[in-house]
């Protein structure tokens, strides 16, 4: 697993707008919520995560993933989160690219 395949699922997440209100901040509930959404493709949520955190973890990028997840995690409307994160998102892939 490389960090460029992590971030291509972490990337689809974020396009299917997998997105979630409630506690904490969880990758695979966030994943499971956006594919709730109309026209959402089919993620397998559980070996997404396991893959992006892998490859978070290897990149050093756990911080920026954290952030990410809890902004996440406050969204109103899951299937229309519109640009909430967008910081957040953008240091995360900034950071995993090498940026």
């Amino acid at each position: 697993m490389n960090l460029k395949t992590g971030l291509v699922s972490f990337g689809l997440m974020v396009f299917i707008g997998a997105f979630t209100v409630g506690c904490g901040a969880d990758c695979e509930s966030l994943c499971e919520d956006g594919q709730e959404c109309e026209g959402a493709p089919e993620v397998d949520c559980a070996k997404s995560c396991e893959e992006t955190e892998k490859a978070v973890e290897a990149a050093g990028c756990e911080d920026q993933y954290d952030d990410y997840l809890s902004c996440a995690s406050d969204v109103d409307d899951i299937c229309a989160p519109g640009d909430a994160c967008a910081t957040e998102a953008a240091a995360f892939l900034t950071c995993g690219s090498g940026g």
